[in-house]
């Protein structure tokens, strides 16, 4: 749960905000192996969630944990084309892609880990060819390293996407895999820019002669992380239920609450929104400023 949420702050928001309909997330790589960011905007039904998983485990996981409002589909997003899952030791290195043994090998770590078990024929469908799936608002994506081409063969079904959170990679953990700036560069091709990043993980770099240092203290490869990025707002005319999804989601997952107030600030500079509403929203906001 992210760290300062209020589940009477965000109903309140909600409430006041009025969207024409729940905050649409699509999960991709929805593995239940870590609780999501938006698992507290969920649970209060805040939220619609389609998630899509092919690793058979998983996705009957899902399926079975699965709340009203959430939609969980077995398919591998990507290409299109035929393809090979790669079923590692440790499930959440299980990629399309294969490892790259150069890189495991330069850092020293993660060869048990990413061994891989099993190989699954999977035949992978484009985000835009999903007829059953409607436009998402915010796009969670985790399937280490297959992230660009969802993006690419996306194109039309992100049109309406305000975020998009994706791990991103600073080195190949896998072959001939997508690095940050290859994300980015698709990202903002689309109309996406960089926000911050929610996460990010160094590790320190293997061989014999680390043994004799403290490695905590040596941490110094970047290794991947989770970046927002949001749909571009300068200069851009923003429709009012986007961005009442964005406060929503800026509020109840990404907490960057000066995004969500950005948002309240034009929503009342178009009269949708009264100024006691929005103090009131403020007032519950962390951090404030203290009084003199």
């Amino acid at each position: 749960m992210p760290e300062h949420f209020d589940k009477e702050r965000v109903a309140a928001l909600i409430g006041m905000l009025k969207p024409a309909r729940l905050t649409r997330i699509v999960d991709i790589g929805a593995n239940p192996i870590h609780v999501p960011d938006y698992d507290a905007l969920r649970q209060m039904g805040g939220c619609e969630v389609w998630g899509f998983e092919p690793q058979p485990e998983a996705h009957a996981a899902l399926v079975a944990n699965a709340r009203p409002g959430e939609t969980y589909l077995p398919h591998a997003i990507g290409t299109g084309e035929d393809g090979t899952l790669h079923v590692c030791a440790s499930g959440g290195f299980t990629s399309l892609l294969p490892p790259d043994k150069r890189t495991l090998d330069h850092l020293g770590r993660w060869h048990k880990a990413m061994q891989v078990v099993e190989t699954l024929p999977v035949k992978t469908r484009r985000l835009d060819d999903i007829a059953e799936l409607p436009p998402p608002d915010f796009l969670k994506i985790d399937i280490q390293g297959g992230e660009r081409d969802v993006f690419g063969n996306g194109r039309e079904k992100l049109k309406q996407a305000v975020a998009v959170v994706t791990e991103v990679g600073f080195v190949p953990l896998y072959q001939n895999q997508p690095l940050f700036h290859d994300q980015a560069a698709e990202l903002a091709a689309q109309g996406f820019d960089l926000v911050r990043f929610l996460t990010l993980k160094s590790k320190a770099l293997g061989g014999p002669s680390m043994a004799t240092l403290d490695w905590r203290r040596h941490q110094g490869q970047l290794i991947d992380g989770d970046a927002l990025f949001m749909r571009r707002m300068i200069g851009a005319d923003w429709g009012d239920e986007a961005l009442k999804h964005l406060a929503i989601l800026a509020d109840a997952v990404f907490e960057t609450f000066d995004l969500a107030i950005r948002c309240l600030d034009i929503l009342l500079e178009r009269g949708k929104l009264g100024q006691g509403a929005l103090d009131g929203y403020l007032a519950h906001v962390p951090h404030q400023k203290a009084a003199r």
